[in-house]
C-alpha cells in the first residue's frame, strides 16, 4: 500500500497548483460492474480530477472491485477441499474470494459536441492492492482436534492452524485502464455518467477487466 499512497499523494501534489491556476474540475462517484475471465465482480470508484488545458483532464481513481478472482486462488482451494475428503475423511465447502483496491491517475479527454452530451476517453495508471481470502466451511466428518462442528461452521482458522491450507497473501500490482463514456447534465453543476473501462492487473496471474460504471459528478 505504500506505492499506492505515494501514487495518490504526488497526483495531489501536482494537481494543487493546476487547480489553483485554474479553478475548473469535478469530483464524481460511480459503481458498476466488471467482467474477468473467472467471474463478474462489483466495481465501485470516487474520482477527481482538474482542468490542464482546454479538453483535458489531470484525473485520479481510488476504487475496488470486489472480487477479481485470479485463476490461482480457487484451484488451492478445491485441492485441499479433496485432501480432506480424501486422507481425513471431512467433508468441507471452500470458498475464496480476491477484492482489489485500486489507485490510478491519468489523463481525461473531453470532447466538444454542439449537443448537452459530452463524450470522453480515458488512460491512467497505478497500482492495485489485491487480498485474497480463503474459507472452508464444515458440512461432516471429524476435525483434526477430534471435534465435529455443527454443520456450516467456518472452519478456516482451524485447518491453517492445523497446516492444511496456507492463508493467502496480499500483493501489489501495476495496473493500467483505458475506456471512455458520456456525460450528461442534469441541474446546475451535476451531471450523470455512463462508462466503459478496460483494465489489465499485472498481477502473478495477469488480470484483464472489463465493464460499465455509472455515476454522479459535480463540476465546480
Amino acid at each position: 500500500m505504500k506505492k499506492v499512497s505515494l501514487l495518490f499523494s504526488m497526483m495531489l501534489m501536482i494537481a494543487a497548483p493546476l487547480f489553483a491556476q485554474s479553478e475548473h474540475g469535478y469530483i464524481a462517484g460511480a459503481g458498476g460492474f466488471a467482467i474477468t475471465p473467472q467471474t463478474t465482480s462489483g466495481d465501485a470508484l470516487v474520482e477527481g480530477g482538474v482542468r490542464v488545458a482546454p479538453h483535458l483532464m489531470l484525473f485520479g481513481d481510488l476504487g475496488q472491485y470486489h472480487n477479481v478472482q485470479p485463476s490461482d486462488v480457487q484451484p488451492a482451494i478445491d485441492s485441499t477441499v479433496a485432501m480432506l475428503s480424501s486422507s481425513q475423511g471431512l467433508t468441507t465447502i471452500g470458498d475464496g474470494r480476491v477484492p482489489a483496491t485500486y489507485a490510478l491517475g491519468g489523463l481525461r479527454y473531453e470532447i466538444a459536441t454542439s449537443t448537452r452530451v459530452t463524450p470522453y476517453v480515458l488512460g491512467g495508471i497505478g497500482f492495485a492492492h489485491l487480498t485474497p481470502t480463503a474459507q472452508f466451511t464444515y458440512s461432516s466428518g471429524t476435525m483434526p482436534d477430534g471435534t465435529t462442528p455443527t454443520a456450516g461452521t467456518d472452519i478456516t482458522s482451524q485447518l491453517v492452524n492445523a497446516g492444511f491450507f496456507t492463508a493467502p497473501a496480499s500483493s501489489n500490482a501495476f495496473m493500467y485502464t483505458l475506456g471512455g463514456g458520456i456525460q450528461v447534465p442534469v441541474a446546475t453543476h451535476w451531471n450523470v455518467d455512463v462508462g466503459y473501462r478496460f483494465s489489465r492487473i499485472a498481477a502473478d496471474t495477469p488480470l484483464n477487466a472489463q465493464g460499465a460504471t455509472f455515476g454522479i459528478g459535480y463540476r465546480f
